[in-house]
């Protein structure tokens, strides 16, 4: 399953860079948006050293609830920006019916094959405009550029992600959920596409100002909590734009 996951956010990030214009959304309040979140586990701190010999990945038992709070922001930005949210689990809907809904053939969005009935249920009898769909899945939470090829690094697991170099560590919050937002009538996928692409794309937030932990393999909850929060800023921007593509009149 993890290179299932693996393979498909590689994908994702491959097909960023070829996908087609958005046509134009224009969307009335009260318009139907489903929300799906699929979010679970508990922090990890993943760490890239200056050799692979540094390199570790701990996951830490703290209970962070982040799939209810992911949920929480995401509907509130929705239902703020004169939506209507609709819960799409509520509605008989997990995240495989809906995974890859639409996709770009031939440089055009298209329904995914084998995904028409769905779409045909989500637009006819659920009255949708649109879905945001969250799930957890390996992300990249860094691009490393400095004179030669650049390495792309992904983290399995929201949490933590350091980076050393020759004695100097940089800190990031790492919100390990990528995010799918289908439009219904003319299909697209816009998380895929300008402007939603940069954001979405890297779902990482620099920890500025975090305070380097007491022990560097032994976080506790308190020292961790910077991290949470800059998860659920990086939500809460997120969430924000992406209504504001979906541009409601």
């Amino acid at each position: 399953m993890r290179l299932v996951s693996l393979m498909f956010a590689l994908a994702t990030l491959a097909g960023c860079a070829t996908a087609p214009p958005l046509p134009k959304i224009e969307s009335l309040r009260g318009d139907r948006i489903g929300v799906l979140v699929e979010i679970s586990g508990n922090p990890t701190h993943t760490h890239v050293g200056t050799t692979v010999f540094n390199n570790f990945v701990k996951k830490y038992p703290y209970q962070w609830n982040l799939g209810a709070e992911v949920r929480r922001i995401i509907e509130r930005s929705v239902n703020e920006a004169g939506f209507t949210v609709v819960d799409l689990r509520q509605e008989g809907f997990d995240y495989q019916k809906v995974a890859g809904l639409i996709q770009t053939t031939g440089g055009k969005w298209q329904v995914a094959a084998g995904k028409e009935e769905v779409v045909r249920q989500l637009r006819e009898q659920h009255k949708l405009k649109a879905l945001i769909v969250v799930k957890d899945a390996p992300v990249m939470a860094s691009l490393e550029c400095s004179g030669g090829p650049c390495t792309a690094r992904y983290v399995d697991h929201s949490g933590l992600y350091t980076r050393s170099v020759f004695g100097y560590t940089s800190y990031r919050a790492v919100a390990a959920f990528p995010w799918n937002v289908y439009v219904l009538d003319s299909v697209a996928d816009i998380s895929l596409a300008e402007p939603l692409r940069p954001m979405l794309g890297e779902p990482s937030y620099f920890l500025r100002s975090f305070k380097s932990p007491a022990n560097f393999e032994n976080l506790t909850e308190a020292e961790f909590q910077p991290v949470r929060e800059g998860i659920l800023s990086f939500t809460q921007e997120a969430s924000k734009a992406v209504v504001k593509v979906l541009n409601v009149k």
